[in-house]
């Protein structure tokens, strides 16, 4: 039966992670997805990482340094390197789609949505309207490979900023680690620009997953991981 709703309040990235995964191990679902993987799967997974900038790379975690550097790089560029599409394309660089018998576009295009939310937080720093969305209906309602991470949204309070982001789907083991780091520096670079403390960063899951080829792994880090062992 799937399991829907819960919460994790994290000290820091590798002890949100460590708590998601053992979540996920201990009450997720079973179930077959699109590509016929399997996974384990908690929907609506909340989870708050309140300091990002301490211990930020679980070691357990086989990205290195240089390729979390390279992601969060391309997390903040428009830039697109030959990829479907980037998280920072969409976020600095989003594109308006020309549809058919359109010969004038409504807005400009294209359109840097980091950019802009900055000026908004500038002009209003308790603006509720400092969101950035990845998801174009006309272009990824007719295709397969679409973007996991769907809202960013910044909340500037008591002089901290603070980051949520929406994932439609999440691979808690593979991407969780590597998602908050880019986040954390995406969330340092609009502090920086709109002269505030980077806060806190939330998720919300709608899948929160583990799959099947990262189970052995999985239940070996759970094992090595305080408060985790008997898991299963």
């Amino acid at each position: 039966m799937a399991k829907l709703g819960r919460f994790i309040r994290g000290s820091t990235i590798t002890d949100a992670w460590h708590r998601g995964l053992n979540l996920i191990w201990r009450q997720g679902a079973e179930i077959t997805d699109e590509r016929g993987t399997r996974i384990k799967e908690l929907l609506a997974l909340q989870v708050v990482v309140e300091d990002p900038y301490t211990d930020m790379t679980p070691h357990e975690y086989s990205w290195s340094q240089d390729r979390l550097e390279d992601y969060a790089a391309q997390l903040q560029s428009g830039e697109n390197p030959g990829f479907e599409y980037t998280y920072g394309e969409r976020l600095r660089s989003w594109k308006v789609p020309e549809l058919p018998g359109k010969h004038e576009q409504p807005v400009e295009s294209p359109i840097d949505q980091i950019g802009l939310l900055i000026q908004r937080l500038k002009v209003n720093p308790n603006t509720r309207r400092a969101t950035a969305v990845t998801w174009i209906p006309p272009v990824d309602s007719a295709k397969d490979e679409v973007p996991c991470m769907i809202v960013d949204d910044f909340k500037l309070r008591d002089g901290r900023l603070n980051l949520t982001a929406f994932f439609r789907s999440h691979d808690f083991a593979g991407a969780y680690p590597a998602n908050l780091y880019g986040l954390a520096r995406l969330l340092e670079y609009v502090s920086d620009q709109v002269e505030a403390s980077p806060g806190s960063i939330s998720t919300t899951s709608a899948s929160a997953h583990i799959y099947d080829h990262d189970w052995d792994w999985v239940r070996e880090i759970l094992l090595g991981t305080p408060g985790c062992q008997g898991s299963e």
